[in-house]
């Protein structure tokens, strides 16, 4: 898996960075934690096809650590459309699955809304989907979203 990173890494260079933040029209996801983050750009640099659905960013936890440790955290800034914004990360999350040889229980999305449904049944639905079907955790959050990984 590191080799597939580190050429994921050379490869997209322009379109990455280390950075633990994600911030766009609003919207703020950062990670809470001193380690090495790579954030990439996903939408229009990664995946250039407007054919494909896809979520703005990805980040890769410290790609220089043990194996077991490399995390994918898939992050969608939107406005309003949080089943959008689900199927956004889970087609990246399809696309780069071979890539860079994702494994379910290091997956984790994110989804940082203008507007989360008050409702909470369709949410609860989708975080229950993705812990099934794609990854280890979703959340969603109204327009701040700080993550604090586990060690």
């Amino acid at each position: 898996m590191k080799d597939k990173i580190k050429r994921f890494k050379g490869t997209y260079s322009s379109c990455s960075e280390f950075s633990r933040t994600a911030i766009e029209k609003g919207k703020k996801y950062q990670i809470e934690c001193t380690e090495v983050y790579l954030k990439a750009r996903i939408d229009d640099c990664i995946i250039t096809s407007k054919s494909i659905e896809k979520c703005d960013f990805l980040f890769i936890r410290d790609s220089e650590c043990k194996e077991s440790k490399t995390e994918f955290y898939f992050v969608e800034l939107k406005g309003s459309d949080i089943e959008k914004a689900f199927n956004q990360i889970i087609e990246t999350i399809k696309h780069l699955t071979d890539q860079l040889l994702l494994k379910k229980d290091l997956i984790f999305g994110f989804i940082v809304s203008s507007k989360v449904p008050s409702g909470g049944n369709d949410v609860t639905k989708l975080k229950q989907l993705f812990a099934k079907k794609y990854g280890k955790k979703l959340e969603i959050k109204n327009k701040v979203l700080i993550y604090k990984p586990t060690p």
